[in-house]
């Protein structure tokens, strides 16, 4: 069950990426990303119109005409494991070969979920004597499609 109050923990996000692009719908594999994953900073990515008016005395207003979800992550490299090998295998592509489709269940059970491109992918890095340190991005293309909680049948965050 999706907990719904209070200071939830990061880690009761569930995060999945499909490391089968391409595949038929329904034959999708949805691998969990989360091994070797830190740091998660969702931004709206804002396109702003800021404008000053004559009735406005000079001040300015501001609108929001654009907007594409970006989720930033931080961690590192672990060797084995699906979502992190996929999200490696795809450094030298382009185009293409970076889209793949991607799901984010908050910890109350809402769902953020489409299309996305794998981009400004870094590491592993750092020195000789630490755990290899990564980075990379997931664009969502075009409005994810949002599932208010308790509408999908996947319950919510992680459990167990």
């Amino acid at each position: 069950m999706a907990e719904t109050e209070g200071f939830l923990l990061q880690s009761s996000h569930n995060l999945e990426i499909n490391t089968t692009p391409g595949a038929p719908e329904g034959e999708e594999t949805f691998e969990r990303l989360a091994a070797g994953i830190s740091s998660m900073e969702p931004n709206p990515n804002d396109e702003l119109s800021q404008d000053r008016y004559f009735d406005g005395d000079a001040y300015g207003e501001t609108d929001v005409i654009g907007a594409q979800l970006v989720l930033t992550f931080s961690g590192h490299r672990k060797y084995g494991d699906p979502a992190q090998d996929f999200i490696f295998g795809t450094l030298l592509d382009l185009g293409p070969g970076r889209r793949t489709d991607f799901r984010w269940t908050l910890p109350d059970g809402g769902r953020y979920e489409g299309p996305v491109t794998i981009a400004n992918i870094t590491g592993p890095s750092g020195d000789a004597g630490s755990k290899g340190e990564i980075g990379f991005e997931i664009h969502f293309n075009g409005k994810p499609e949002f599932t208010p909680p308790g509408s999908n049948d996947g319950g919510g965050g992680v459990e167990g």
